[in-house]
């Protein structure tokens, strides 16, 4: 009461009083806020680091006139590059050929470089990925798309080249084989072409047309630029296409075209504004300068340039394969000719033994991918390799009608989706060589494949007629130093391969598993047939009667049943298990179809017996009368001199 009493009498209290009842939640305010200061105080709060200085360091712009490029002839230094481009570290990751899913966005690293001088490049832009306009889309890198003709590969390119506008103005490098092989395709090219353009839109009026540029390039023993300067007129484009000269050197500088084609679009990755840029090769061989892919590879890598092959398919594990040449040309000999190209092999390591045996597993066959530097070079820098063979799309044997003028003898070929597993290895030689020494299955493969061939048993001879008991003997020993000439080279190969058996649980890629288990087969099988034969010529030897009295004459006939002996009889049954594994597990390859025809011939022999007259008396012929000869005409026919054949080794 005193207190209310006191209020009253001295008017209104003061806002600031403390009454006694609220000082202690006032001391506990207090505190939680000194405890809340504090630890705020104790927090290191970092500034943050200053924003980054970025400095673009560009060349100045150079007019597209003033390209540093003679009209008529580029010359290409010889001295190679220090670092290949298939010995960066990281071309392991980026040598994959082929994506299991198509990607928005290109997987290839494009890795910052110093280029040439003063000028410093930042890394480039993603380079452009295929449409996906069907689902069997090829994605960037691929190496087994297959194409019966070149103007298919092209449709296939305006994709590829329609992407690239998608994404920036484009320039587009078209380098042709100059070779006269080439000829005939290259008129078919530039009138496909020409609708390619039309479906860019690039004959449109200048103010609609997509910003697409072209440079022509030329190449045989010498690189030519055929546009003075890039240009967008389809015209220009269609007309120095068809005035390509034919080169009759027979000499092919294909990587070098490829380092030409790089430099002279260079300028285009290097200034602004930048453009994309696509290099498109066609040819229908290996090249004679391989030995400087890696240097062309590099400087595209470098410059973001993908590069696109329209080629040859690669025949499985061999080099050279006959081509059908047909003369283009009147004042030549216009008859069918086989001439003997390179066109492969389709790998860096040989994987493929061979044994001769005049046999349909010995004709050149399709191995589903292209010749390996060109394949390489597409896989690396994220083009595509188109193979491109008229009988590509036939599944069963291809006879020699069927083949295409200036297309090559390839018997069979193969699904490319199935063959999309067996995949060469485009990393670097010197990644490949480690994973292969790694493994004994695989180093013995590759040793193995690099023995020169081998003829199992040429010719053996079959047939011995019973004269006497020493005439008969002395054939069968003549016929037991065919054998013995075989046996030790087999021999080789086959102690070669043993000593890989341990590690070949561990191959985990298919194309190893069957070219080892297919190598091995082969082997062993050339084997087993050698060994039986010599064996049935030793018990021969040892004396052996006619069932029937008039028979004179005994046989060897090919049989399923190997019966000479238990380490003979192991090894037959070890031979066909190898090959019934490799038609089993890798169907629809070149690997099964080898196996396939191994298998179907028997492994061992049988004796057989027959009437052959060998000692029945010979007919007299007594009356003396003159063999006729055939007539002569009495005056030669004025026929007119043949036509020359152009040098098949030029073409």
């Amino acid at each position: 009461m005193a207190a209310g009493s006191a209020a009253a009498d001295g008017g209104a209290a003061s806002p600031w009083a403390i009454r006694s009842g609220d000082l202690p939640a006032l001391l506990t305010s207090l505190l939680v806020h000194v405890i809340v200061l504090l630890a705020l105080g104790l927090v290191v709060v970092d500034p943050g680091a200053p924003a980054p200085s970025v400095t673009v360091i560009e060349s100045a712009a150079v007019v597209e006139d003033e390209l540093p490029l003679d009209p008529q002839e580029m010359v290409v230094a010889d001295e190679p590059l220090v670092e290949a481009g298939a010995g960066l570290d990281q071309s392991a990751g980026v040598a994959q050929a082929l994506a299991p899913v198509v990607a928005d966005v290109s997987v290839t690293p494009v890795t910052e470089t110093d280029v040439a001088g003063t000028v410093h490049l930042e890394p480039l832009d993603t380079l452009p990925t295929a449409q996906a306009f069907d689902e069997r889309i090829v994605v960037r890198g691929a190496t087994g798309f297959a194409s019966t003709g070149a103007a298919g590969a092209v449709d296939r390119l305006t994709a590829e080249i329609a992407a690239s506008l998608d994404q920036r103005p484009t320039v587009v490098c078209w380098v042709f084989d100059r070779s006269v092989s080439l000829s005939a395709q290259r008129q078919e090219i530039a009138g496909r072409l020409t609708r390619v353009f039309d479906e860019l839109g690039a004959n449109r009026s200048l103010r609609n047309r997509p910003s697409l540029s072209n440079l022509v390039v030329a190449f045989g023993k010498d690189v030519q630029l055929l546009t003075p300067k890039p240009t967008a007129e389809v015209a220009e484009v269609i007309e120095a296409i068809n005035a390509v000269p034919v080169d009759e050197s027979g000499v092919e500088m294909t990587f070098h075209a490829v380092r030409a084609a790089a430099e002279a679009a260079r300028i285009f990755r290097t200034s602004a504004p930048k453009r994309n840029v696509m290099i498109v090769v066609f040819t229908d061989e290996v090249g004679n300068d391989v030995d400087t892919a890696d240097a062309a590879t590099k400087l595209c890598l470098t410059l973001g340039i993908p590069v696109y092959v329209v080629g040859v398919p690669a025949p499985f594990g061999i080099r050279e394969v006959r081509m059908k040449y047909v003369e283009f040309d009147p004042k030549y000999d216009q008859g069918e000719q086989w001439a003997v190209i390179e066109q492969g092999p389709e790998t860096g390591f040989p994987e493929v033994v061979h044994i001769r045996s005049d046999r349909l597993a010995d004709e050149a066959i399709d191995s589903g991918f292209g010749p390996f530097r060109l394949s390489k070079l597409c896989a690396d820098t994220g083009g595509i390799y188109f193979r491109v063979h008229g009988s590509s799309d036939q599944r069963g044997r291809v006879t020699n009608q069927m083949i295409q003028p200036m297309q090559s003898q390839l018997r069979y070929f193969f699904d490319p989706q199935g063959m999309i597993a067996y995949q060469p290895d485009y990393r670097a030689p010197a990644v490949q060589e480690q994973d292969i020494r790694r493994n004994k299955a695989k180093s013995a493969l590759v040793e193995a494949a690099r023995s020169s061939q081998i003829d199992p048993m040429d010719s053996p001879r079959m047939v011995f007629p019973r004269q006497d008991e020493g005439t008969l003997a002395q054939l069968l020993t003549e016929a037991q130093r065919t054998a013995a000439r075989t046996a030790p080279r087999i021999d080789d190969l086959h102690s070669k391969l043993s000593a890989g058996l341990p590690d070949r649980p561990a191959v985990t890629e298919r194309r190893w598993q069957a070219a080892f288990d297919l190598a091995l087969g082969r082997v062993l099988a050339a084997k087993v047939r050698t060994d039986a034969y010599n064996q049935m010529l030793a018990q021969a030897k040892l004396g052996m009667k006619f069932k029937d009295a008039r028979s004179d004459t005994w046989t060897l006939e090919p049989s399923d049943e190997v019966s000479v002996g238990s380490q003979t009889e192991k090894l037959a049954k070890q031979a066909r298990e190898l090959l019934e594994r490799v038609v089993a597990e890798h169907d629809g390859t070149p690997w099964a179809l080898v196996a396939a025809e191994e298998l179907r011939v028997p492994l061992g022999y049988r004796w057989t017996e027959s009437h052959t007259g060998v000692n029945d008396p010979k007919m007299q012929d007594g009356n003396g009368n003159p063999v006729p000869t055939a007539p002569s005409d009495d005056k030669k026919r004025m026929l007119a001199p043949p036509k020359p054949k152009r040098d098949l080794k030029r073409l």
